[in-house]
């Protein structure tokens, strides 16, 4: 019996020492899992700012592109305006008939564009030009950009 007890002491001190080293180790794997944790949802927050950083960026891009369209518009339709210009006069003829009067015309055509091209790199309106109504007080070469308040699409 003495056998019995010391064999069922041994069975059940190796059964609680078991115990105790599972428990220990369960809690290690605890402490781990916590810190593997506390790790990813720092990566899902650091993932969840970049997607709204790309999704800003995103949005940025797709305003920059659509004004780039409307930039592209108006540009053809100057385009297709000077095009109509063009094809109104034959300017080889009318140079060889009145020479003085297409040199007029040229020279206010280049001081015109000169004028754009002073406010396309940021030159300020001068009030002539924001006070433009009529047709004839137009900068002919570019009414949308020398003339900002004139609506009428006449031009």
């Amino acid at each position: 019996m003495i056998k019995l007890i010391l064999i069922f002491t041994l069975v059940m001190g190796g059964g609680g020492f078991g115990a105790y080293k599972w428990i220990t180790k369960l809690q290690k794997d605890n402490q781990i899992l916590q810190v593997n944790q506390s790790k990813l949802e720092g990566a899902v927050s650091e993932q969840n700012a970049a997607i709204k950083q790309h999704m800003a960026d995103a949005a940025s891009i797709q305003a920059a592109n659509a004004d780039l369209r409307d930039q592209q518009a108006a540009l053809e339709k100057d385009k297709k305006n000077l095009a109509k210009k063009l094809g109104r006069h034959e300017l080889d003829i009318l140079a060889e008939n009145k020479p003085g009067l297409v040199v007029k015309i040229i020279n206010r055509a280049s001081k015109n564009e000169l004028r754009c091209f002073e406010l396309q790199t940021g030159s300020p309106h001068t009030e002539e030009e924001l006070q433009a109504s009529k047709r004839s007080q137009l900068n002919s070469e570019c009414p949308t950009l020398a003339n900002p308040n004139y609506t009428s699409e006449s031009t």
